[in-house]
């Protein structure tokens, strides 16, 4: 190598990495600015996510609203509810057999408030009211207040958790300024738990802090609070690994067994919640209709009925209230949304954690590697195109990442560490190495023609396609009567099956050296003769196909003690000359084969007895006496004018299924 290209290299390696290390010095320096960048993309996905209906995560009705709106006040004719109407909503959803009902509130001490014993009775009576109380948030340890009322910290020792902790949990949200429930009604509460809400440098709500320190104890979010008491997690059972997770030991969700929930958090000790749709996805009843739902017993069975064993969260909604802020699913949220979410998010386990900064130093070290390469061996043109194709790349990542892997994609940083890596490179280029291009191309244009220094100087284009004329076997399989069974099976089952059916089939094929051209549905589609030549390509694939009858035994047998339907297949196979090769667009081909053949070995598969193998008159030629065989005459097929000789290979006494015991699809 030249000296000049030494240099060449070296500089195109430096620019790269300092690319990188530039934008990572930002982003660490400035993540108020970047950060939110990020951020705001992730929240777009969040939006397609719910937008989508494939996409949409599955709403849990466990989790609903109660809420007090513009038309609870009208109905109610009351512009603000006293705690004796507090009261009658608490003993109703208790008569309702409700799991929890939480309460976006905080009821202070008021002064001569008649109110309270009919509110503190109803609690008591209910056993399963949850208020709220509030802690001023800040990631430093708080200066102690000197002015703390002394029931309000007797309640907080009442509510606080001492939990298993694995780590340092200095990066915690501190308490500090309380206000909770009044100590009477907290004492009959089934608990309290914070309201708090971590705002992101953006003014944007995405987390929820599942745990915040208080002097020398830890207070749970009202969420956390409530779904831990559903499971049966008492604070014992919590293990707390700072930055990683939070993990509820033997958690059981009614009527199901024991398991551990492992909920990722970030330094904070936050859950990052995972929004299932906009304020509307999940379901809401108004306040005014629960309140009014005693006054008949007929009533009050219809709503037990509908809200038994369901986790309520009750909030003011009304025009009134402050309490909203915007989420990455909607730009004015009530916060007793996050609530929800967050109980959600825990209860379906729809879990998002961020990528660490090893994984992100990973990926970043990989892309830097990949520049290196591009920029070291592409020209300028066909280096940007490839940098754009890394960008690409990057944005399907984050698509996997975020939809398939559920972690939250750092897309800004790597795209912009690309993108200056290209700019610097391509500049670097303009000044230094296209010059040196234009000095190439003078000397070549005095010794050959332009179009011959042209394509010295330009890059090959890519390979074209191309197709050729074999004679090769083609076998088609299907599972007999595969929508009549799959119809009572449950998505998964049927999953189960089909990945576990094709994963023995395609074994077989490859074993005798098959190539695998499609599935459809519950079919197969497979040949033999390419792309590697093999003169005896029917022999391998007859063989094969009663490999596979005799596998498909074994299955059935094994799917019966599992419960599964009774498999049996059909297989038909003929050899022809077809056209064979990539076929598809350039965006999108496929290795695969054409022509007649390849519809008569399908109407042979469609013929055939169910566990049993036909074959063509040219297969049975090419096979000679090697296998035991069985002539059926000729049949007429659909496509086809002539009638078709066909022959049924005969398969070792017991190993399929007989074709009496199964139906047709």
């Amino acid at each position: 190598m030249s000296t000049s290209r030494r240099g060449n290299v070296r500089a195109t390696t430096a620019l790269v990495v300092a690319s990188f290390a530039v934008v990572a010095l930002c982003f660490r320096l400035l993540p108020w600015v970047f950060e939110p960048w990020n951020s705001q993309l992730v929240d777009k996905l969040f939006v397609l996510r719910s937008s989508v209906s494939w996409l949409r995560p599955v709403y849990d009705p466990t989790v609903v609203h109660v809420d007090i709106t513009n038309s609870t006040l009208h109905r109610l004719d009351d512009f603000y509810l006293k705690r004796v109407q507090f009261a009658r909503v608490v003993r109703n959803l208790a008569a309702m057999r409700t799991a929890a009902q939480a309460y976006d509130f905080i009821f202070g001490t008021k002064p001569d408030d008649r109110d309270d014993p009919a509110l503190i009775a109803a609690a008591r009576e209910a056993g399963n009211a949850y208020f709220g109380l509030a802690l001023a948030l800040s990631p430093q340890r708080a200066a102690r207040e000197t002015k703390v009322d002394e029931e309000a910290l007797r309640t907080l020792a009442s509510t606080k958790w001492v939990l298993n902790v694995e780590g340092d949990v200095t990066g915690f949200h501190r308490g500090s300024a309380p206000l909770a429930t009044f100590p009477a009604l907290a004492a009959v509460s089934k608990g309290l738990g914070h309201i708090s809400i971590k705002i992101d440098a953006d003014g944007i709500v995405r987390r929820v802090p599942l745990l915040v320190r208080y002097e020398d104890g830890f207070y749970p979010s009202l969420p956390f609070r409530v779904i831990c008491d559903y499971l049966g997690v008492p604070p014992q059972h919590i293990r707390v690994v700072p930055a990683e997770a939070v993990v509820l030991q033997q958690a059981r969700r009614p009527g199901a067994p024991p398991r551990d929930i492992r909920i990722p958090i970030d330094r904070a000790g936050s859950m990052i919640v995972s929004f299932i749709g906009p304020w509307e996805t999940m379901k809401h009843y108004n306040f005014a209709d629960v309140y009014i739902a005693s006054d008949s017993r007929d009533e009050l069975e219809v709503w037990r009925d509908e809200l038994e064993g369901k986790i309520v969260v009750v909030s003011d909604v009304s025009t009134g209230s402050t309490d909203l802020r915007p989420v990455p699913t909607d730009t004015e949220y009530p916060l007793s949304g996050m609530h929800a979410n967050a109980i959600h998010t825990i209860l379906t386990e729809d879990f998002f954690r961020e990528s660490t900064a090893a994984e992100a130093f990973l990926v970043e070290l990989s892309l830097m590697a990949c520049l290196i390469v591009l920029a070291r061996s592409f020209s300028s043109v066909a280096f940007t195109a490839s940098a754009a194709g890394m960008v690409a790349l990057c944005a399907g990542g984050a698509l996997v990442s975020f939809f398939s892997l559920h972690a939250i994609p750092q897309v800004v940083r790597p795209v912009l560490s690309i993108g200056l890596a290209v700019f610097l490179v391509l500049a670097y280029r303009y000044i230094n190495e296209e010059k040196q291009k234009e000095v190439y191309r003078r000397s070549f244009e005095a010794y050959f023609p332009p179009a011959v220094v042209k394509k010295i100087m330009a890059h090959p284009e890519s390979m074209a396609m191309s197709a050729q004329r074999k004679e090769l076997t083609v076998l088609f399989s299907d599972i007999a009567s595969f929508t009549t069974y799959s119809s009572a099976l449950a998505p998964d089952r049927i999953r189960g099956f089909l990945n576990e059916y094709f994963d023995a089939m395609v074994e077989i094929v490859f074993n005798h050296g098959g190539t695998v051209d499609k599935y459809i549905g519950d079919g197969l589609m497979v040949f033999f003769g390419d792309p590697e030549p093999q003169e005896d390509h029917a022999t391998r694939c007859v063989q094969a196909a009663i490999d596979m009858q005799r596998r498909v035994r074994e299955l059935q047998n094994a799917w019966r003690n599992a419960g599964g339907f009774p498999l049996a297949v059909r297989i038909g196979i003929n050899t022809g000359e077809v056209v064979v090769g990539n076929m598809g667009s350039r965006r999108q081909f496929s290795y695969t084969v054409l022509g007649s053949p390849v519809n008569l070995a399908q109407r042979l598969e469609s013929n055939a007895p169910v566990g049993g193998i036909l074959i063509s008159e040219r297969t049975r030629q090419l096979i000679g006496d090697g296998f035991q065989t069985k002539a059926l005459g000729e049949i007429k097929v659909k496509g086809i004018a002539e009638p078709v000789a066909v022959h049924e290979v005969t398969v070792s006494q017991g190993e399929v299924q007989d074709s009496n015991s199964a139906g047709n699809v």
